[in-house]
């Protein structure tokens, strides 16, 4: 998250979320895995997009884009 207030946000929305991910964490299995991390990235888009804008640096630095940064992470395990 690019700041302090998105964390706590993303923290909030997880709570809300709390019930769904304790099963789906329970659920060991791909399509579990799968639905999990599409919580974690839902979870992820809403805080950026109700949450505080901020800008892009165009240094190539933080992107303030945790959809993409998840994207990223994902396509490094997949190779």
């Amino acid at each position: 998250m690019p700041t302090r207030v998105h964390a706590k946000m993303l923290i909030n929305a997880l709570e809300r979320a709390e019930s769904v991910v304790k099963d789906l964490f329970m659920e060991a299995t791909d399509d579990g895995i799968e639905a999990l991390e599409a919580v974690l990235a839902a979870c992820c888009r809403e805080v950026l997009e109700r949450g505080p804008k901020v800008p892009v640096p165009d240094d190539g630095g933080p992107r303030g884009d945790a959809s993409s940064d998840l994207e990223d992470a994902e396509d490094a395990e997949a190779s």
